[in-house]
């Protein structure tokens, strides 16, 4: 056996990456079971779990848990593999190998995180879907962490867009959290990559979230924090960029907004770069912007447009400034919606895009 089947063997069970560092000084450059089962110093690192895991150190249980991951269609990739994430390897308590279902080849691409609240409001809502949109389309790939708010509207802006998204997860494939978002994840799946260090039966646990965030920070080129408050989850994140030494960008928001509290703080102490446009970040990527076709609009259509150009409007507003008649206004708004132009946002309001 080696090293990588025995970084198999592990990663069927939950241990710590701290512990398996150790067991692996232990087992030097032996890797057999006989050796593992024997070795006094590996039952002091697993303690209690020492003996239900020895008692699976066997050739059997091994084929058993290769059908087992492969009837689930999931791979696993260890770090001795040439394909595991370069920059993950450079993280302190790194993990030695990922569960993973889609493209594994986008780890080793220019990898931009966006994070931020759960909650977040139509300002944050818009910028988010804006910098995921033009970063995806110049080629970045959009990781976040599948959750409410912010994630999930990183994943989803980059997916219509056609460029590609990576959804770390806290727990297993089996148990997609928060549940609302296993369409979601099954898209990630189909067209980007989804990655875990948990085994897909694992249910996650509330300290697994902070382990997804090192993850999300370690593979990442860059870290945006588009919207968050001052004591956000986002905060955890950002710790791990700062240790790993990956740049942080944050979107200024309204100083009397609670949700900006956290992104203006970090503008403020200089944690974080504002960022006013994704143009740095492309261009400090090596990334390209890619031009949009043009799309040839009517009269009224610009007046639209010109309407939308100082903020965000109902449709009775939009109605009032350009005097457009309300039957032909809804029609020319969809039509705007389609081309991708404008967007529909939550309390009826529209903005361009």
């Amino acid at each position: 056996m080696n090293k990588t089947d025995f970084l198999k063997f592990l990663s069927a069970f939950e241990i710590s990456t701290a512990k398996i560092e150790r067991i692996l000084q232990e087992m030097g450059d032996t890797y057999t079971f006989e050796r593992f089962v024997n070795s006094e110093a590996i039952e002091k690192i697993l303690d209690n779990d020492f003996s239900k895991i020895a008692k699976r150190a066997n050739d059997k249980f091994m084929e058993d848990y290769s059908n087992y991951l492969l009837n689930k269609n999931v791979k696993l990739v260890t770090c001795e593999n040439e394909n595991f994430p370069k920059k993950l390897l450079q993280i302190e308590n790194h993990p030695f190998y990922l569960f993973y279902l889609g493209d594994l080849n986008l780890l080793n691409q220019k990898c931009v995180a966006i994070v931020g609240t759960r909650s977040p409001s139509s300002y944050g809502i818009t910028v988010t879907e804006r910098f995921s949109g033009e970063i995806a389309e110049a080629g970045g790939v959009i990781v976040s962490g599948l959750a409410y708010g912010v994630d999930s509207i990183a994943h989803r802006k980059a997916l219509a867009v056609g460029g590609k998204t990576i959804a770390v997860l806290a727990g297993g494939f089996d148990h997609i959290y928060p549940q609302e978002h296993f369409s979601l994840f099954k898209e990630i799946a189909q067209k980007g990559l989804v990655i875990s260090e948990h085994r897909p039966d694992v249910i996650a646990l509330k300290y697994h979230f902070p382990q997804r965030n090192r993850i999300v920070a370690g593979i990442s080129d860059a870290l945006l924090i588009t919207e968050a408050g001052k004591k956000s989850g986002t905060t955890i994140t950002k710790d791990f960029a700062l240790d790993y030494g990956v740049p942080i960008y944050a979107v200024p928001g309204n100083i009397n907004s609670v949700k900006s509290e956290g992104t203006n703080s970090l503008i403020a102490t200089m944690q974080g770069i504002c960022a006013l446009n994704t143009s740095d970040i492309i261009n400090d990527l090596g990334l390209s912007v890619k031009k949009r076709a043009s799309v040839q609009l009517s009269l009224q259509e610009h007046e639209i447009l010109k309407a939308l150009k100082n903020g965000d409007l109902t449709i009775d507003q939009i109605c009032d400034k350009t005097k457009l008649n309300i039957n032909s206004l809804n029609s020319l708004l969809t039509t705007l919606e389609i081309k991708g132009i404008i967007k529909r946002l939550p309390g009826g309001f529209y903005s361009l895009d």
